[in-house]
Order: C-alpha cells, then sequence, then structure tokens
C-alpha cells in the first residue's frame, strides 16, 4: 500500500485530471464577471445553471454524494446560505469545524467540478430558525436586526470579518470555485434602507470578498433595496417578467433568478407542499431557453435537525417541522424524484454537442427497523437544572438560552382558582400542578387561558415552555424572543416570584429512569435496537405525542403528532452497526412506547389538533346602511401606527367599520386590532363584543376572522379572503358591543409592514338597535 503523501499526492492527480475532463479545471487568476448582457466565465459566455442545498441541513458524511448528484443532473453551480447562527452560537465564539465546514463544503464542490454562489446574509430566512441570526441578538430588546442600529452592524461586522478568513480564500480569483456573493436577502420585502444594504456589501468587500455582488428580491420588492453597484436578480419570477423587471436597472442584462422554485415550504398543521413537475419543467425550460442563469432553490431541502426550524407569521404563528423536503426534486434522504428527472432532461437539451451528463452515484443503503420498545421513562421535571429566581418571567434570550425548553415554576401560599393568563407564551406550554398535567396552551392556536383551581398549598404551579421556532421572515421576527415574555397572571391580578429551569438541550439529556411506567407530565422515554447493515432510515413517529428524539447523541428534530409530517429522517452515517441508543422526549404522552423505521418518510399526514378551537360557523349577512347611522368617512394615512377618529359622542350597541378601499388598491381589508373610545375618550373594555356580520373573512388559507380585530393581539388579524375568493371592496366589520355605550371615536391598528388590505377610505356607522339586513331574496331584515 502507498505511503500516506504518496497517496494524497495520487488522489490530488486524479481529483485535477477528472476536472480537466470535464472542462472545468481551476487555477489562479480565474474571473467571473457580469458583463453588458452576460455572465463572463474566462472572458466567455457562461449561463449559471445552478441547485441550493445548505451544508447545515445535510450530515457532513454526504455532501459528496448530494454534490455528485447536483453535477450528474448537469448543474455547473450550486448555492448555499451560510447560517450566522451556526457559525457565532455566543458573541465572539465561532465555529466552522465539523457540520459547520462550510469551507470543507466549498472545496468539495470544487473537486466534482462545481462553481459556488455564497449567500452569507447576514439575514438567510430559508425557513431557518431567526432567519440564521444568532439568537443572542434578542437579548438587548432595544437592538434592532436588518437595520442601522450600530450595535447590530458591529456585530455583523465582526462575523463577516470571521467568515472572510474562512471563505475569501475561496473565490474564484484566488483558484477556489466562489464566483458571486450575495448582499442581505430579499430586503425589499422587509425595508426601504438602502443605505443599510450598502453598509452591508461593504462589510462584504472588507472581509476580503471581491467577486460580483448581488441581490435576490421578487419583482416588487426590488426598488426598495437596489444598489447600482450590486447585480439585482429577481425571486421566483417566470417567462417574461424576468426581463421586464430586470430590464428597469439593467436594460440588457445579464438575466438571473437566484430562487427557481420547484417545490415549496411546510408548516406544523398544514398540507405538505406540492408543485407539478410538468409545470416545473416548461418553466425550467422557458428559462434556460431564453438564455436566463437560474438557480433552483431548492435542489436538496434537507432536513432542520436539533431545534433549527424556523417560523412564518401569516395572521398566526406558524412553526414549521424538522423536515427540509420542500418537495424538491432530490427528497430529504437526497434520493432523486420524478422532478429532478424531468428536469436533468430538460438540461440534457441544452449540453453542447457530444457531451453527456454524468451518472448518477451509487444510492446510499436504506433499511427498515422493526419495531422496538422504549422501556424506559423519567419525568422531564423529575431532576431540574441550577434555577434562576426572578420576580418576573423573563425570556430564553435574558437568561442566555437559544433553544429547547423553559420551566416557570412558581409556589402558591393561598388557595386561588380562576382563569391563569399568560400573556406572550413563545410557543407551547405544558402546565401542571404539583406535578400533575393541567392542559396544555398553544400559541398556534392564541392559547392564552387555562382554568386552575388551587385547595391545597402550598401547590407547584409549573409552566413547561418549548421554543418552537423563531420567526425567519417579515416585520414580526425582529421581536420574536422565546419563553414568557409578559406577564403571568390569575383573574387579573399578577403572579410574581418565579424559579426558572432552563433545558437547553445542547447535548442528549441523561435522565435517571425507573422502570417502564411514565410518570405524569412530560416524559425522557429510553431504549435501544439492533441492526445486522446500516442504511437512512425513517422513524415512524405515529401514534407519540409531541417532543423530539436523539439516536447516538444526534438531534433529529421534533416530531409533533399533528403533523403534516409522521417521520423523522435517520440519516444511516449516524447508525451503528450492532446496538443503536434512543432517547425520546414527550411534552404529550398518548401511552406509546414503540417505534420502528421505515424505508420511505411520511411526510403528507394531518391529524386533528386536539388544542384547535373550532372555526366560526357563521352566515354572511349582507347589512343595510343607513345614512342616519353615519357618524364619520375620511381616509387612514398610510403606514403601521395606530390611528385615533374622533367625533360627537354618541350612544349606540351596534357599531359597523366599512372599508371603501385599501392603501394598495387591492380587493382586501384587514385590522390588527380596533377599539372604541368612551365619552371621556378612554377604551370601551372588549370581554363582552361579539361578531354581528362580517362580509368576508379568510378562515382557509390562514387564520383571518373577525374576531382577531379584537382579541388583544395584534399579531392576529381580520382578513377578508384571499385563497379561493377575493371579493372586492367594500367590506365591512359590524360588532355587537353586548350593552350602548357612549361612543366618542375609535382607534384603528393596522396590519404592519407593505401588505395588502390595509385600509385607506372608510364609512364608520353607530346604532341603538341591530342594523337590518337582506335576506335571500333581496328584502330588508331587521332583527
Amino acid at each position: 500500500m502507498p505511503n500516506k503523501p504518496v497517496r494524497r499526492n495520487l488522489i490530488s492527480f486524479l481529483r485535477g485530471l477528472v476536472l480537466m475532463i470535464l472542462g472545468l479545471n481551476f487555477s489562479p487568476g480565474q474571473t467571473f464577471i457580469v458583463g453588458d448582457s452576460l455572465f463572463l466565465l474566462n472572458g466567455k459566455p457562461f449561463q449559471i445553471i445552478s441547485g441550493e442545498m445548505h451544508y447545515a441541513r445535510i450530515p457532513p458524511e454526504y455532501w459528496r454524494d448530494r454534490l455528485l448528484k447536483a453535477r450528474a443532473m448537469g448543474l455547473n453551480t450550486v448555492a448555499t446560505y451560510v447560517f450566522w447562527n451556526v457559525h457565532e452560537p455566543h458573541p465572539g465564539v465561532f465555529n466552522f469545524s465539523g457540520s459547520a465546514d462550510v469551507a470543507r463544503f466549498v472545496r468539495t464542490a470544487q473537486e466534482l467540478g462545481l462553481r459556488v454562489i455564497l449567500r452569507p446574509g447576514p439575514y438567510a430566512c430559508a425557513e431557518w430558525d431567526f432567519g440564521g441570526f444568532p439568537s443572542w441578538l434578542l437579548k438587548d430588546h432595544s437592538l434592532k436586526v436588518r437595520s442601522a442600529d450600530p450595535r447590530f452592524l458591529d456585530a455583523c461586522a465582526s462575523y463577516f470579518h470571521r467568515l472572510g478568513q474562512e471563505l475569501a480564500p475561496l473565490q474564484i480569483t484566488r483558484g477556489g470555485p466562489i464566483i458571486m456573493v450575495q448582499v442581505e436577502n430579499e430586503y425589499g420585502s422587509f425595508g426601504r434602507d438602502t443605505a443599510y444594504v450598502g453598509r452591508i456589501r461593504n462589510m462584504i468587500r472588507e472581509a476580503g470578498f471581491d467577486v460580483p455582488l448581488f441581490n435576490a428580491d421578487g419583482p416588487t420588492q426590488m426598488p426598495n433595496a437596489f444598489l447600482p453597484d450590486v447585480f439585482p436578480g429577481v425571486n421566483g419570477a417566470t417567462g417574461s417578467e424576468v426581463f421586464t423587471t430586470i430590464r428597469r436597472y439593467r436594460p440588457h442584462g445579464p438575466f438571473f433568478v437566484p430562487e427557481f422554485y420547484p417545490g415549496w415550504l411546510d408548516h406544523w398543521g398544514e398540507p405538505h407542499a406540492h408543485v407539478d413537475p410538468q409545470e416545473t419543467g416548461r418553466d425550467f425550460d422557458w428559462l434556460l431557453a431564453h438564455g436566463v442563469s437560474v438557480n433552483i432553490y431548492m435542489l436538496h431541502g434537507g432536513t432542520n435537525f436539533g431545534f433549527m426550524n424556523g417560523a412564518n407569521f401569516g395572521g398566526r404563528y406558524q412553526p414549521q417541522p424538522t423536515s427540509y423536503d420542500y418537495d424538491a426534486p432530490l427528497d430529504e434522504a437526497g434520493r432523486p424524484t420524478v422532478k429532478y428527472v424531468k428536469l436533468r432532461d430538460v438540461i440534457r437539451n441544452y449540453l453542447p454537442p457530444h457531451d453527456s451528463l454524468p451518472p448518477l452515484p451509487t444510492p446510499l443503503p436504506v433499511v427498515e427497523v422493526p419495531s422496538f420498545d422504549l422501556s424506559e421513562s423519567a419525568g422531564m421535571l423529575d431532576r431540574l437544572p441550577p434555577k434562576i429566581s426572578s420576580l418576573h418571567p423573563l425570556g430564553m434570550e435574558d437568561v442566555g438560552q437559544s433553544y429547547g425548553y423553559l420551566l416557570y415554576r412558581h409556589v402558591f401560599k393561598y388557595p386561588a382558582a380562576g382563569d391563569l393568563q399568560i400573556d406572550g407564551l413563545h410557543d407551547y406550554a405544558v402546565l401542571c400542578l404539583d406535578g400533575k398535567k393541567i392542559g396544555s396552551l398553544d400559541r398556534r392556536n392564541k392559547g392564552r387561558k387555562i382554568f386552575i383551581n388551587i385547595r391545597t398549598v402550598p401547590a407547584i404551579l409549573d409552566i413547561l415552555v418549548e421554543n418552537g421556532g423563531r420567526i425567519n421572515y417579515g416585520r414580526e421576527m425582529v421581536s420574536d424572543r422565546k419563553g414568557i415574555t409578559g406577564s403571568v397572571s390569575l383573574e387579573t391580578k399578577e403572579i410574581l416570584d418565579w424559579d426558572l429551569y432552563p433545558f437547553p438541550m445542547d447535548s442528549e439529556p441523561v435522565p435517571a429512569y425507573h422502570g417502564d411506567i411514565p410518570p405524569s407530565g412530560p416524559v425522557f422515554f429510553h431504549g435501544k435496537f439492533q441492526l445486522g447493515k446500516t442504511g437512512d432510515t425513517f422513524l415512524d413517529m405515529r401514534g407519540w405525542g409531541k417532543g423530539c428524539v436523539w439516536v447516538n447523541g444526534h438531534n433529529l428534530g421534533r416530531f409533533w403528532y399533528i403533523g403534516p409530517q409522521q417521520t423523522l429522517y435517520l440519516p444511516g452515517c449516524w447508525l451503528n452497526g450492532g446496538e443503536n441508543e434512543v432517547t425520546l422526549l414527550d411534552l404529550e404522552p398518548t401511552g406509546c412506547h414503540t417505534i420502528r423505521g421505515l424505508s420511505s418518510p411520511v411526510l403528507d399526514s394531518l391529524v386533528t389538533d386536539r388544542l384547535k378551537p373550532p372555526l366560526p360557523q357563521r352566515e354572511k349577512r349582507k347589512i343595510l346602511f343607513s345614512k342616519g347611522d353615519l357618524v364619520k368617512a375620511g381616509s387612514f394615512l398610510p403606514g403601521d401606527n395606530p390611528q385615533d377618529v374622533t367625533f360627537t359622542a354618541t350612544a349606540g350597541r351596534y357599531v359597523c367599520l366599512r372599508s371603501l378601499s385599501s392603501q394598495r388598491n387591492d380587493h382586501f381589508a384587514s385590522i390588527a386590532e380596533f377599539y372604541l373610545l368612551g365619552k371621556d375618550g378612554r377604551l370601551l373594555p372588549r370581554d363582552t363584543w361579539k361578531i354581528y356580520a362580517v362580509d368576508s373573512e379568510e378562515l382557509q388559507s390562514e387564520d383571518g376572522q373577525a374576531e382577531n380585530a379584537f382579541d388583544d393581539d395584534p399579531e392576529t388579524i381580520w382578513h377578508t379572503e384571499w385563497g379561493s375568493a377575493q371579493p372586492d371592496h367594500p367590506h365591512y366589520l359590524a360588532i355587537d358591543l353586548g350593552s350602548v355605550h357612549e361612543i366618542s371615536g375609535f382607534r384603528y391598528i393596522p396590519r404592519i409592514q407593505e401588505r395588502p388590505g390595509k385600509i385607506r377610505d372608510y364609512k364608520f356607522y353607530v346604532r341603538k338597535l341591530p342594523f337590518a339586513f337582506e335576506d335571500s331574496t333581496g328584502s330588508p331584515q331587521h332583527p
């Protein structure tokens, strides 16, 4: 056997020979530039045909396999986000080893003949926790991410400087594969501060990146982030829209779609995304035929291992599941799908004469695991970590915790009964009284209250809160701290004096197991299984409740009975031939004690959510408006600020706000919060309010029900239908106050950002008696 130096030289020679054969030899002094109408690689026209995959979502042992499949598909480039929170988990503490060794990922791509597009942020979105920002940025409640806040910019500069040390040497100008670097990400959908975007551009240059820079935005958001010296890419555009959009900034191109979507993302409790392969193939073919450079987002989604899933906010909190399968050409386990074959065939049609595509690599082995028992158990709260005492509840970030769970404990020294209310529950809570579970609350379902009855004292109240994933997109992300971010009260009286116990789950827990009878409340389960041979498998979590799983020390991520994801991907490289050890945390034990491993995932199976309140069932009624009831007409100002409207005090029990138009001239109306002003100008109580009539509310594509307009949660909104139907203005929301009040005005709080449905022109009506409405025959009805 050759000695190690000889073997290394031989491997280097063979790699170089392969790259030469592929016509993709890399050497110092190469160039990639944005020409007047084309991308130019070493002075020759170059059409980028790229696919996205994220190294942090793939076990390092499989990076080569996934990149080989990108090459075999016919791609000449891969793109990847760099997630800041992966590389700087604590301020000034950097990690670029193991699964965070992004430089190794880039070098592997180069060895296989692939160019690289780098997307370093600092913001990524990507359905990743906090959009890639590290959670410690939220410890200072006054710091604002994605802004000119000097504290944020200083942190960004430090991150980019350290990242440059890893990756600047791997640019094409220095013999590496990196041909372009993105500045920020989709900033145009967030703000309009181009000076901020310019600061990020400067940091990237100062970190040593000298290749062309680009940005990526949707067609309508591009003006908000455009910089003349940063090449504009348009996300999500297909057909001629690519040309009409980019020509506003570069009349002759080049034309680049940084995100071409063959699939889409998922949320817990919503159906798994499906995008038609034929439609995807047609759109992709059109772009290649017209010379457009394309990056497929995603080519391979992978997995949000551990607690790294993010969340969206579409009228309510929408956490993403562990699987990032994305209905992509390569599935969660990296296996080619029908969509992969379709896009590969499209690329084959554009190969130069006599060229052929590389063969697919040998498939990775897949195994099934027979059902096995988790026969040992331990109560999660049986053995607590060191406590932190506080007068008021503190959030996770306040105590230096990024992920996992945080227990809040209060000892009642007096009997009490009534509604316990948690303000600012982020995101899911299991409540126990003297060690016995009394209920659960879910932010997704606006769960905030639970009745408790304390008869025997002292009594211990435990509230175990799960961080379900920080919001990764939109204005709501800037303050999405975890744990209990407000107060806890009993019948409106705030509860003080708390002990906090952090469970960050940075490593596999090792509780003291005892027997096979689970105690009450959240439970750890433990077991082992044997394998003769290893391979990828999917743990079947159907029958379990809500929690997470470790196998041989690797955190596979979250499971949740509601679906659509019902399996957890277990890479074969994390398994042992012989004995394998499993630890499982279930917040909502169901009595299930067994797991098995499947050869295919279950990603599209929804189960009824036991905590979800029923949707309102009400008849749509067409109100007949009378001029005598009109007390105010006018226009709201654009923007996000609350707006008070006053008028001569009028007695009434029934009120109606009628939307005549929106700020964006779209079909929709929306309200974040709506209040009434009494005779003295103070806000009237809203606890007796009920919806009298509403002309339209979105109940399918999001939670846009009318009650959201007065639910004390400005994050939830009333929104008219926008899914299957899109009725136009006028729209109205009529409320029964429960009794007659003197009303001198109202307060309208719009949804934030430049979003659809922000009301412009309005009319406001007040009546003592119910509004009349039109029946099915068109005749007036007077309740």
